[in-house]
């Protein structure tokens, strides 16, 4: 677990990101954070903890290095709540990164950091064949091993056969010092800052039932439900975190909300890219009424619902014919169990086809991951060397696209202005 640490207060020129920032006092009495000692770029807060374990540390640098080779990409996902309550040995994917290709699909890659040196530590060969087995289990493309032992190029051949790259902490470090400049090493959700900030969130939410189920469904479910469900339930959550978000305080709740805000639009930006590649590929006079069946769905898939509903419709008409109910009654109850969509499932079904129209769409998930959490969860605006790491196209193309989100979520669940004005500027 990473130390604790107080929410950075926002400079005077950052309040273009903060709805309450009128409101702090102009001196706190909270503690000093402690800091690398590169210390704050910029004059900005520095979310780093003082130290990090070997392990946390080649996870975050694995992550790191997916996400500026043009991967959206997370680490540290849970897999024990999401196979519980079946017992499991693995407790977490190390790396979860999204390659999406030119059709918008998603390319998934997981991946196994070991720092080890020491005469037990795990063999290159090993670990290489271990996640190709959990990249099956987990319905994974592709899988990548990191080993403080520099595999062999006999090794690495033979695993590449499995869908498996192995590469050495070395190979890794050569990346970095080729192509991550400092400007880059602690931004958006990457870096030491990201994985105290997921620290902090969690500690935070302990307590608190529905934070808490929304935080892990954000380290863990998430990730295995297909883009549907996945982005029904993300606008759930969103709908949820209104309830808790009051201007004007600032505490270590204020700075969770931030992050799981944060957390849940980039994620969303991902899945409706996803369907909008679904939408490509589709029939278009059918796609409306799919896309309703699929939104309304639960864990039943619809065409089962509504099997279901028309047995519970017989049972229920013979039931009031015994009670000699009348035939108004009769009518209503009618259809009362068919699978409905949310009140919502137009308004998506026309964001989706507004998005399409947009080039550059497949950059918009890390575009997005980077911009709202640097606003929301680092409290700062995006350097424009991190803007251009991510892409050449010009940062405006982007917030047109996340204006479409932006309008669609204030008609359907609502944004907090902060939340609002960090998606939409």
């Amino acid at each position: 677990m990473l130390p604790d640490e107080t929410s950075p207060e926002p400079a005077p020129e950052e309040a273009l990101f903060d709805d309450h920032a009128a409101h702090l006092p102009a001196s706190t009495n909270r503690p000093t954070q402690a800091h690398n000692s590169s210390g704050p770029r910029n004059g900005q807060s520095d979310l780093r903890p003082a130290t990090l374990t070997p392990g946390d540390k080649l996870e975050m640098r694995l992550a790191r290095m997916q996400f500026f080779k043009g991967a959206y990409a997370r680490r540290g996902i849970n897999l024990e709540r999401h196979f519980h309550p079946e017992p499991l040995l693995v407790t977490d994917l190390d790396l979860l990164s999204f390659d999406i290709t030119a059709h918008l699909s998603l390319y998934k890659t997981i991946g196994e950091a070991k720092s080890g040196t020491g005469k037990s530590a795990p063999k290159p060969l090993d670990r290489a064949i271990w996640i190709a087995g959990l990249k099956r289990l987990v319905d994974a493309d592709a899988a990548l091993v990191i080993t403080a032992l520099r595999p062999s190029t006999r090794v690495r051949d033979t695993v590449r056969s499995l869908g498996v790259t192995a590469m050495s902490v070395d190979d890794l470090t050569q990346w970095e010092n080729t192509h991550l400049n400092e400007d880059l090493d602690d931004v958006g959700s990457q870096g030491p800052g990201a994985l105290f900030a997921d620290a902090r969130t969690r500690k935070s939410v302990k307590g608190e039932p529905k934070l808490e189920r929304i935080y892990w469904f954000l380290r863990s479910e998430v990730w295995f439900l297909e883009a549907f469900q996945a982005a029904k339930r993300l606008i759930g959550a969103l709908c949820e975190l209104r309830d808790f978000w009051t201007p004007g305080i600032e505490d270590d709740q204020a700075a969770a909300l931030r992050w799981m805000y944060a957390e849940t639009l980039s994620i969303l930006t991902l899945q409706l890219v996803a369907l909008v590649g679904r939408y490509q590929g589709s029939n278009s006079g059918e796609w409306p009424g799919y896309a309703r069946d699929r939104l309304a769905e639960g864990a039943i898939p619809a065409n089962n619902q509504r099997a279901l509903a028309a047995a519970f419709d017989t049972y229920l008409a013979h039931i009031l014919g015994e009670l000699r109910a009348p035939a108004i009654m009769s009518v209503e109850t009618m259809g009362a169990f068919n699978p409905t969509p949310p009140e919502w499932a137009n308004e998506l079904i026309e964001l989706i086809a507004r998005l399409e129209g947009f080039p550059g769409l497949a950059e918009l998930p890390r575009q997005t991951d980077l911009v709202i959490t640097e606003r929301l969860v680092r409290r700062r605006k995006e350097g424009t060397k991190a803007v251009a790491a991510v892409s050449v196209r010009e940062p405006e193309e982007f917030a047109r696209m996340r204006r479409q989100i932006a309008a669609f979520l204030r008609g359907s669940v609502g944004l907090p202005e902060a939340v609002d004005k960090a998606l939409s500027t």
